[in-house]
């Protein structure tokens, strides 16, 4: 034994050195791993930015305004995509609402927005069935010109891991929530430096039962290592550095610090693909509020649901999160976090959730147009991780609205039309809104289902306009610079068929209904949207010239300088077309289209802001004249139905309809909105209907539900816009001989200056043989004086017309 121990100490002896090395090195690599993992902890909660955050997209705000209509159907629903809730009590916090037979009172919330700071305060919005009649500060009674909704979160841009988070302060967690989670997760926490030994005997206890890692015995110190650096593997390596991370962790920060950090962290669900992150997400999906609001009862569940979130899911398993939240109240009142009291009433709650949740992506059509933008300026990683605040124009009820109009009639055209029910691919449709004095885009649809096809065809769609563009062949005929030859409102049209040399041949354009019509107005052609007036226009104004016109006006596609060009045998996009109507609607001033206002920070510090950019293309009062024949179209023309589907508002319009029925367009607009639909198939084969038949009963039905909620208004007429009263029939201005008259408007310069031939021939009378060779009366010309100069005009030239006729008409009319 002795000489044993004597070789023991002979090679200790002998490899001192070594082994000191050994040791040496083992506690510096001890050291160093113990200093990195240091190292790393600190890193990460010293910065600024603890956590990758996606960008978030916003709406516009909403205003809410004396004189305009906002049905419940409508603003209940935005209510709460926002994040306000119903309550049955008098308001006591920010994001509530309730309806009181005195109105609507709501608590508006705090939100930065780049040029307004929006402050929580309790208003009360009083109603005349659903228009607004005052907006009254509670509780002094004041009144308010208006008020803003905040925006609406549309959507996030996530990176590959798809997290979602809204950090938070400790301080604007309430008390009770922070308890519930320590009571259920580790009741010890305040206690422990990071490892609790009781837990992992615990749990080492019942590993070795089952003889695999089945508990953790995790603290919350723990917890919130493993989620900020450690994979989630159960093994016992992992779990011994995840200890050691923890020890570290206490011995540099506080525990309100892990605890802020904790309740930042911890996965609490999927909110579709999207992992719910942190206290304050969870709060907003399952409870459309934010955490500092939450009741006891609510702030229970929150914790109850950490074990595992999707089986205890509030919005899928109820049951089970109501069960499980009673637990952790009992363990809160075991704990004395609560009274006997406040556990009877909480346990008793109901489990109020969220009756909207929000959506993953909502407007993804219109969320396309916005990261098309936004891609020009800002890098993808940009976007994906520093928690952008990007605010857009869009309105969500005109959009939520677009959408249900757009699928609702896509389904009604499919059940009355078995070509369209059986067609081998889905009919597809888009709805397009703006606000044309700003350029903003309130609304876009780019198809019926995104999760189906992310074609967007609001953007991407190249399709014939058809008669659409008959509009601008007018104007171009129209412009007064034309001096003389310009057409005017009253101006005859020969519709009678016509025969075009073109380059591959002769094209004989015809009419829709395959009639003629003789000598239509401008008027009635236009409202009629007559083919051969239109094509007999533009030759008349000269295509090279409408071509320019409509360039000028923002049609961008390229066009081809054909006849054809007038009815429309050329491709656009349809956000492309509803902007060049925007000049109509914005009296002849061009708004560049306008999806994002303003991008800022997450700390708020702005980094652009986009203003709106403006030109005039055509004067205001040769607008002014177009725009009173569009509404034509809406009375008695193309689009008359809309009047049948109950829709008053007075507004201009225009139907298109290209060849072969491909496509289906209607455009309607004021001063303050327009809105444009299109219904077609993706592979262009025919739907078999007009504009009138398949687009117009689905733009009316959705401004029927959002016209209230938009200022009317008039088109404003220029000073230089005259009247004249015209005969119908020639088209000239009116005298006591003719049958009947009508009021007629001019750009100042354009008007007629003869009076009617048709029906009185100086002074002889129409027929003489038939008034016994009587004279009669001579007819008024120009303000009514017989021997103004538009008299003598009009006798000189119709001395010109008698010398003309042969002598067998002469007698006829009664030329001497």
């Amino acid at each position: 034994m002795a000489k044993k121990q004597a070789r023991v100490r002979g090679f200790i002896w002998r490899h001192s050195f070594l082994l000191a090395l050994v040791v040496m090195m083992v506690f510096v690599a001890s050291l160093g791993f113990v200093a990195y993992n240091y190292v790393r902890i600190t890193k990460r909660f010293d910065s600024s930015r603890q956590w990758d955050l996606p960008s978030r997209i916003y709406s516009d705000a909403m205003p809410i305004v004396p004189g305009l209509r906002y049905p419940r159907a409508l603003l209940e629903p935005k209510l709460n995509h926002v994040g306000y809730v119903e309550v049955a009590r008098a308001l006591e916090n920010p994001g509530e609402y309730r309806y009181t037979s005195a109105g609507l009172e709501i608590y508006l919330q705090n939100f930065a927005y780049p040029d307004i700071d929006f402050r929580a305060m309790p208003v009360r919005i009083e109603f005349d069935h659903s228009q607004v009649k005052r907006i009254v500060r509670l509780p002094d009674e004041i009144s308010l010109r208006a008020v803003r909704l905040e925006p609406e979160l549309v959507t996030s841009i996530y990176d590959e891991v798809m997290e979602d988070r809204v950090p938070i302060p400790l301080d604007s967690v309430p008390k009770w929530l922070s308890e519930a989670i320590v009571a259920a997760e580790d009741k010890g926490f305040y206690h422990h430096e990071g490892v609790s030994i009781r837990g992992i005997l615990r749990a080492a206890y019942t590993n070795l039962r089952y003889g695999e890692v089945r508990a953790g015995g995790s603290t919350i110190t723990q917890q919130l290592v493993k989620n900020l650096f450690l994979t989630p593997d159960r093994n016992f390596g992992r779990k011994a550095k995840e200890a050691l991370m923890a020890i570290l962790l206490e011995t540099r920060y506080s525990k309100n610090d892990i605890l802020e950090a904790y309740l930042n962290e911890v996965y609490l669900g999927q909110n579709g693909s999207v992992q719910m992150k942190g206290v304050e997400e969870a709060s907003r999906v399952y409870f459309s509020k934010p955490a500092r609001y939450l009741t006891l009862p609510e702030a229970a569940t929150l914790a109850a649901i950490i074990p595992s979130p999707n089986y205890y899911s509030p919005l899928n398993h109820p049951e089970r999160a109501e069960n499980r939240r009673n637990l952790v109240l009992r363990l809160m009142l075991e704990q004395k976090k609560i009274t006997e009291e406040q556990y009877a009433a909480a346990i008793k709650a109901p489990m109020t959730l969220n009756r909207y949740p929000r959506e993953l992506r909502s407007a993804p059509y219109f969320v396309d147009l916005v990261m098309k933008q936004l891609r020009e300026t800002y890098p993808e990683t940009q976007l994906k991780t520093e928690g952008l605040r990007i605010f857009t124009t869009l309105d969500t009820v005109m959009q939520r609205a677009a959408e249900k109009a757009l699928e609702r009639g896509v389904a009604s055209l499919a059940k009355t039309y078995s070509r369209i029910r059986k067609s081998p691919t889905p009919l597809e449709g888009v709805v397009i809104t703006i606000q044309p004095g700003t350029g903003y885009v309130k609304a876009l649809v780019g198809g019926r289902t995104y999760s189906r096809s992310q074609f967007n065809r609001a953007l991407q769609a190249k399709r014939q306009p058809g008669s659409l563009f008959k509009p601008f062949v007018y104007v171009a005929a129209m412009d007064p610079a034309r001096g003389r030859e310009a057409l005017t409102v009253s101006s005859r049209l020969d519709d009678s068929p016509i025969a075009v040399q073109t380059g591959s041949g002769v094209w004989r354009p015809q009419n829709y209904d395959n009639r003629y019509h003789g000598t239509p107005s401008v008027r009635q052609a236009l409202a009629n949207s007559y083919n051969v007036p239109a094509v007999r226009a533009a030759i008349d104004a000269g295509v090279p010239n409408v071509i320019k016109l409509a360039a000028q006006i923002g049609v961008s596609s390229r066009l081809e300088p054909y006849p054809s060009v007038s009815l429309g045998a050329f491709e656009v996009t349809p956000l492309e077309i509803a902007y060049a109507y925007s000049v109509f609607a914005n009296e002849g001033v061009k708004a560049e289209p306008i999806s994002i206002l303003a991008v800022a920070t997450r700390e708020g510090k702005v980094l652009e802001s986009r203003e709106v950019h403006m030109k005039r293309v055509i004067s205001a009062s040769l607008t002014y004249v177009v725009n009173n024949i569009l509404q034509d179209v809406l009375n008695y023309g193309t689009a008359a139905k809309v009047r049948q589907l109950g829709f008053d508002r007075n507004f201009a319009g225009k139907t298109g309809t290209t060849n072969d029925y491909r496509d289906a367009w209607f455009i309607g607009y004021s001063a303050r909105i327009l809105t444009l639909v299109w219904v077609g198939f993706d592979d262009n084969h025919s739907v078999g209907l007009s504009g009138g038949a398949a687009a117009v009963p689905i733009w009316a039905d959705y401004m029927n539900r959002v016209i209230d909620t938009v200022p009317q208004t008039d088109f404003r007429r220029p000073d230089d816009i005259v009247e004249r009263q015209i005969d119908p029939e020639s088209g000239q201005l009116a005298t006591s001989a003719c049958p009947t008259s009508e009021s007629e408007i001019y750009v100042r310069g354009t008007e007629p200056e003869e009076s009617c031939q048709l029906h009185s021939y100086g002074t002889e009378p129409f027929f003489p043989f038939m008034n016994g060779g009587r004279e009669q009366p001579q007819a008024r010309a120009g303000a009514g004086d017989p021997g103004s100069e538009q008299q003598q005009t009009a006798r000189e030239e119709e001395k010109k017309k008698k010398k003309k006729r042969p002598r067998l008409f002469r007698w006829l009319f009664g030329d001497q």
